[in-house]
């Protein structure tokens, strides 16, 4: 959360330094989890006037190849677009975490977006694959820019952590 918060005023000041007018949505955090006080996966609510559009948040992406990454981004995370319901959410979540279940190598592409402290209209295919590691179960979000790969990895563990907490939460907030 303190790593959010952190990316979202250095967002702002960046925007009041280019003095260019914006719009500044509502983000509603719904679950987070965190290693080493960073926050490594969330799923948050941004609504508007449309409705509801919750996102999940895989959290800053190395640069490199597919076996070696080098972390120096902080501002851009790759968002995943979850639904414009709990109940959507869950089910995108559940298939993301049905590619841990497959043979090593096995991937899937789903729509996301690499913005600066939260998503916008601009989405891309990204790559969601279960890499060839030798430890525990881990999936990689990668997108391919300009001959590189950018990724990151989430664990099994944090990823049943998160839709853990979205059950919970849904179960809270059963109207939502």
């Amino acid at each position: 959360m303190k790593r959010l918060v952190t990316l979202v005023v250095l967002f702002f000041l960046a925007l009041g330094a280019s003095a260019q007018q914006s719009k500044i949505p509502t983000i509603l955090e719904i679950a987070e989890i965190e290693e080493n006080d960073e926050t490594v996966l969330s799923v948050f609510n941004m609504p508007n006037d449309e409705g509801n559009h919750y996102y999940l948040s895989v959290g800053t992406l190395g640069i490199g190849d597919e076996i070696f990454q080098i972390q120096f981004d902080p501002l851009f995370n790759l968002f995943i677009p979850l639904g414009s319901t709990l109940d959507e959410a869950l089910e995108t979540l559940q298939t993301i975490k049905a590619v841990l279940k497959e043979p090593k190598g096995t991937s899937i592409q789903m729509e996301g977006c690499f913005a600066a402290a939260f998503p916008n209209d601009h989405l891309e295919t990204v790559t969601i694959t279960r890499p060839n590691v030798v430890l525990g179960k881990k999936l990689m979000f990668s997108l391919e820019r300009d001959g590189y790969i950018r990724a990151t990895h989430v664990s099994n563990m944090n990823l049943s952590g998160i839709i853990s907490s979205v059950k919970f939460y849904r179960k809270i907030h059963p109207k939502e």
